[in-house]
């Protein structure tokens, strides 16, 4: 299946080994630099002009710029965690500041929210803001279906046996865990597309091409995001180490925004919210009603998050 087209025009500014760095608005705008998970494409973020997270970024005088992670094919199975926050976010971070001569904010989307925290906690002085969306920092919450799911797997062996993991499987589990509102539920309403106009048409192929497009997986990252994150709760427990440098929230006193989805079934508000707690400085937080993809598509996150998260950005 073909990868979503983007709705908001960007330019390819640079690359670094394993992504390509997207540029949206001009470069005489404060910069953002979003940094996506490795899991789906970033496709989400900007799905119909009326709920692109990317749109109301620049129109909120940003000039935003996307980390596109390249999938990683056989070569780079044994791509770590460290490569990608040591080498691709670092170079990316670095890139931005040079161009805009000023630090620029960073913002982590769900898995990548913990490759921004992670990049923050090791460079603190190189960010002028972290905002964190729907990001797994507390993975020992009764309510957490995958890391429930988690403990009971050799991830090392797994990937051991497959190389790469596959988007076609992530998505299977991840349809697994609600499979009546992702399932039948979902395609309730298929029939009344027959009516619709062509904009709401489009919206919903677009979705569906997202939903079952996602790339695969480095096998050694994916093991070692599940290990540690997962079973190890590795945030919390201040145990993660990147190429011998350990990871500590407490070392992040750049000032944080953090959001997260009140029914979430894949980042339950317990698993997000435990943030603030473990920081070293200010954290402003936003809890909104919905589910996980409605953090970033629906009304109610374009009425009321994005909004407030502009104004905390400027004041930033």
């Amino acid at each position: 299946m073909a990868e979503t087209d983007p709705i908001t025009p960007s330019a390819v500014v640079t690359e670094t080994d394993n992504a390509t760095l997207h540029r949206y608005g001009t470069p005489d705008d404060p910069p953002l630099l979003i940094i996506y998970s490795l899991v789906n494409r970033p496709a989400i973020l900007d799905l119909s002009p009326e709920r692109s997270v990317i749109a109301r970024l620049l129109a909120g005088g940003f000039c935003v710029y996307l980390l596109a992670w390249y999938p990683p094919g056989a070569a780079r199975r044994y791509l770590g965690l460290a490569d990608y926050v040591l080498g691709d976010i670092t170079d990316a971070v670095d890139w931005v500041a040079d161009r805009h001569a000023m630090r620029p904010h960073l913002l982590g989307v769900c898995q990548g929210g913990v490759l921004a925290l992670c990049q923050t906690a090791l460079r603190p002085r190189q960010i002028r803001s972290l905002t964190t969306l729907a990001t797994p920092i507390a993975t020992d919450s009764a309510d957490d279906a995958l890391a429930r799911l988690a403990r009971g797997i050799d991830f090392d062996a797994l990937v051991t046996a497959t190389g790469n993991v596959t988007g076609e499987g992530l998505a299977t589990v991840f349809a697994s865990l609600k499979p009546f509102a992702l399932g039948p539920r979902r395609y309730n309403g298929l029939a009344g597309l027959a009516d619709a106009d062509a904009a709401a048409r489009d919206a919903f192929l677009r979705m569906e091409r997202w939903m079952y497009d996602g790339p695969d997986l480095a096998g050694q990252a994916f093991a070692e995001f599940a290990r540690e994150i997962y079973q190890n709760n590795a945030l919390i427990q201040d145990t993660l180490t990147l190429d011998g440098q350990p990871v500590r929230l407490a070392a992040i006193d750049t000032p944080v925004f953090n959001a997260w989805a009140e029914d979430d079934h894949l980042v339950p508000p317990a698993t997000a919210r435990a943030l603030a707690a473990h920081l070293g400085g200010d954290c402003a937080e936003h809890g909104l009603p919905g589910g996980h993809l409605g953090l970033f598509i629906g009304g109610r996150a374009h009425k009321q998050l994005y909004p407030a998260l502009l104004d905390w950005l400027r004041s930033h």
